[in-house]
């Protein structure tokens, strides 16, 4: 009776947590996008755009020459720019080069001032404007 208990009691906590949580959430939609990005008028060489709408992990598409294309989620996205300029390499990493990213603060993390609202089955094209000024 003693061993019986903790195992009823084991077998009681399993199911009460498989029985309390969520299902996953499969993937967000996707739509095709492109465009460019520029800051002061300029193309961006390299980086990143990152297209997130709540309750999903964003897409990551790569800027090469000032120029994005791929897959975002379908909705109104936060859009985040990275700009990545490599560093001197680290002694202390093993001679990797660090990257800093040198996008203005206002064009990433929670308080991006981006958004772009992507529709199904329609062209999909954002320019990407940024000043380094406030």
């Amino acid at each position: 009776m003693k061993r019986i208990c903790p195992a009823i009691c084991f077998g009681l906590a399993i199911l009460w947590n498989v029985g309390c949580t969520a299902p996953p959430k499969g993937a967000a939609p996707t739509a095709s996008v492109k465009g460019t990005v520029e800051l002061d008028g300029k193309l961006v060489p390299s980086g990143e755009l990152h297209f997130s709408i709540a309750d999903y992990p964003p897409s990551v598409l790569q800027i090469t020459n000032g120029t994005y294309s791929g897959e975002a989620p379908v909705g109104k996205n936060k859009v985040e720019v990275f700009i990545y300029v490599e560093g001197p390499a680290s002694e202390k990493y093993g001679g990797v080069r660090s990257t800093t990213n040198t996008a203005p603060e206002k064009y990433w993390g929670p308080n991006t001032t981006l958004d772009a609202t992507v529709k199904a089955g329609e062209a999909n094209e954002f320019k990407f404007k940024l000043t380094s000024k406030n």
